[in-house]
């Protein structure tokens, strides 16, 4: 906190002496143009000096090409916000004099923030992290990415996290915000950061890829086929904390089994099946039944009808006959005929939770046993708890007490069932 008073001092310094040339050159131009253009001219003049003060005095680093980057990076986002604000005070009147310094004091705490972000946190290596893919496949490539990053002293930032799928802790911790991935992305369609594609045929194994990273002490970091394991489960702890899920989350997913089950009137124990408080056992099944896509990826292998999905319920139902069964379904197909399955296990509690992605997500996550065609999506909830999992290998698969496996063989192996990742 002593550091970031002193800090903020000499920021201030600077930016009364470029804020002074800044308005300096607005007035000049103003007279023969308008106010933007006056405006920009003289934030392009104030610019060169403000990275020389900026690095030598304001936060004492030498200039880098990373800190020169960061640094035309934050201030092409500080512009952009600085012509919006100064439109709009025009538009409610404020005089043209006025409505820069305005402005400019309204902008100075924000440009503080994002500088200190560049000078200070940009003293280790950054990486910015994307991904296209769906939410879980997110989930799993910062986790490879963030553990390498955990053994190598360098920082990683979720970009997609920062404004999408905000159901996980991870999306509110610090650099974690729009505006980190605005201004990321801004600098990476100049050519301002450069970018590491890991979308790579044929896959290349670790060595490579941590010689791809280590070319570059910032970079935007993109594509599924990158993997870390041993990284990743050496620090799997640190995975699901970050990705731990939000109160809100948490307490939808909770009410929605416990209306559920709080619905049925559990017989009495068949056998000797009891729970502490002399209850029937609760068995929870979690099915993820994958549609949409699935019908075309690798020729529908996955791609398993509602009479097929009932049948391996059967056989879990038929593995468990002690305990009253819950199953919980989540699925992408709209057109899932729920009654159809409440028909055919009758002895079997049905819900479809019909939540968000990550309300399913959680639910699924606090099942006690899961099965679904292979999807990150399933892999995902079995890594919180490390639940029980079956991936359906094939249409005609039989489910047996060995079919289920644990987070760590299936997340290694997950190549085997995807020749192509998951989309």
């Amino acid at each position: 906190m002593h550091s970031d008073f002193w800090r903020f001092v000499r920021f201030g310094i600077t930016g009364t002496v470029s804020s002074l040339i800044h308005y300096g050159v607005y007035c000049l131009v103003l007279p023969w143009s308008n106010a933007a253009v006056a405006y920009t001219a003289g934030y392009a003049v104030g610019l060169c000096c403000n990275y020389v003060l900026t690095t030598y005095f304001t936060f004492q680093r030498r200039p880098t090409k990373g800190n020169a980057v960061g640094f035309v990076g934050s201030h092409a986002l500080n512009y952009l916000l600085e012509i919006i604000l100064l439109e709009l005070f025009l538009w409610m009147g404020i005089g043209e004099l006025i409505a820069p310094i305005v402005v400019l004091v309204i902008v100075v705490p924000i440009n503080f923030l994002l500088l200190r972000f560049v000078f200070i946190h940009h003293s280790r290596p950054l990486y910015f992290v994307h991904d296209r893919g769906q939410m879980c496949n997110n989930i799993l490539q910062f986790g490879h990415l963030y553990a390498w990053a955990r053994e190598n002293q360098a920082r990683t930032i979720s970009v997609r996290f920062a404004y999408k799928y905000q159901y996980f802790r991870l999306c509110h911790t610090r650099w974690h915000r729009f505006s980190v991935y605005v201004l990321a992305k801004f600098a990476t369609r100049l050519h301002l950061l450069p970018t590491i594609d890991f979308d790579l045929t044929p896959q290349p194994d670790e060595a490579s890829m941590d010689a791809l990273l280590r070319q570059h002490r910032t970079a935007w970091v993109d594509g599924w086929n990158v993997h870390f394991h041993d990284l990743f489960i050496k620090h799997l702890d640190e995975i699901r904390h970050l990705f731990a899920f939000l109160p809100e989350v948490e307490q939808k997913a909770a009410a929605v089994i416990q209306e559920a089950e709080n619905a049925v009137q559990v017989p009495a124990a068949r056998d000797s099946a009891e729970t502490s408080d002399g209850g029937q056992e609760v068995i929870r099944l979690g099915v993820h039944i994958r549609r949409g896509d699935y019908a075309r990826f690798l020729g529908g292998r996955y791609f398993f009808d509602d009479a097929t999905m009932q049948r391996f319920i059967r056989e879990f139902q038929a593995l468990h006959p002690v305990g009253q069964l819950f199953v919980y379904v989540c699925s992408n197909d709209p057109q899932l005929d729920e009654e159809a399955y409440r028909r055919a296990l009758p002895t079997a509690t049905f819900v479809f939770p019909h939540g968000s992605p990550g309300e399913d997500l959680c639910v699924l996550s606090h099942c006690d046993f899961l099965m679904g065609a292979p999807s990150t999506f399933s892999l995902v909830a079995a890594m919180y708890h490390d639940v029980p999992i079956w991936w359906i290998p094939a249409a005609d698969a039989s489910l047996t007490a060995d079919s289920f496996s644990r987070f760590d063989p299936l997340f290694r192996q997950i190549e085997d069932y995807h020749s192509s990742p998951e989309r």
